[in-house]
């Protein structure tokens, strides 16, 4: 793969086409989520301490990415073995299976073309985030430093966020679902011409003609609030 030849991938674009090998065997993305969601993260190695917190993380509450119809994939510059190894001793220790699949990419080929290798890593992958929609398309690119592990809660209000966006034809406020001024309620977008500005304080609420809002059904707003609220045991492995 020449480098040269590729930039990294933008948001809103075609997720580029990629053979991989991973610990499920080969695969090609985007195609092998055809119909799904997918998060791609990358981290900087197996056997080491923050990785391993978010994996046991991910794991954990994987069941509510799979209720937003997203699939998690992982990455990092090591190979398939040293991935089986690693989530060998997590299932050992740990006492948690992680149950997706993880891209075994020695040579850094995957990782470059993603642009996940920075200069201050070397050769490690930072901590990426890749979420891509289920027709493919790139949706949001997150990068975290090496020593600060990520928050799923995060990701997970991100993904429902995103496809609430796109099924409401909305825009979601900070923090949401709940946001300090309009609450759970969400942003309609902002009119482009002067009839439609005109007439949308008379169509909805809100405190200007760029700023309207409405209200989603209180049932997906409730899901949304429960996404921090796994509901599982949440006692520690940590050893006495």
């Amino acid at each position: 793969m020449d480098d040269v030849n590729f930039s990294m991938p933008l948001i809103g674009e075609k997720f580029p086409e990629l053979d991989v090998e991973t610990t499920a065997g080969k695969m090609k993305l985007p195609d092998s989520f055809n119909g799904h969601w997918f998060m791609l993260f990358s981290h900087p190695g197996d056997f080491t301490p923050v990785c391993t917190t978010e994996f046991f993380s991910f794991s954990k509450r994987n069941d509510d990415f799979n209720k937003l119809n997203t699939q998690l994939i992982g990455l990092s510059v090591d190979s398939v073995v040293s991935h089986i190894a690693w989530i060998k001793w997590i299932e050992e220790n740990l006492k948690i299976k992680v149950p997706f699949p993880i891209i075994g990419d020695s040579m850094g080929k995957v990782a470059k073309r993603l642009g996940m290798i920075h200069a201050e890593s070397s050769s490690s992958t930072v901590r990426a985030v890749f979420l891509v929609d289920d027709k493919g398309i790139l949706r949001l690119i997150l990068y975290y430093p090496l020593e600060m592990g990520r928050s799923v809660d995060e990701l997970l209000r991100v993904i429902k966020g995103l496809q609430m966006a796109d099924k409401y034809k909305a825009a979601m406020p900070a923090n949401w679902p709940d946001n300090e001024i309009i609450g759970d309620k969400v942003l309609n977008p902002v009119p482009h011409n002067i009839e439609d500005a005109d007439k949308a304080m008379a169509d909805h609420k809100g405190y200007a003609w760029w700023l309207t809002y409405k209200e989603l059904p209180a049932n997906e707003v409730e899901e949304a609030k429960n996404l921090d609220k796994p509901g599982k045991d949440e006692s520690s492995p940590v050893p006495q």
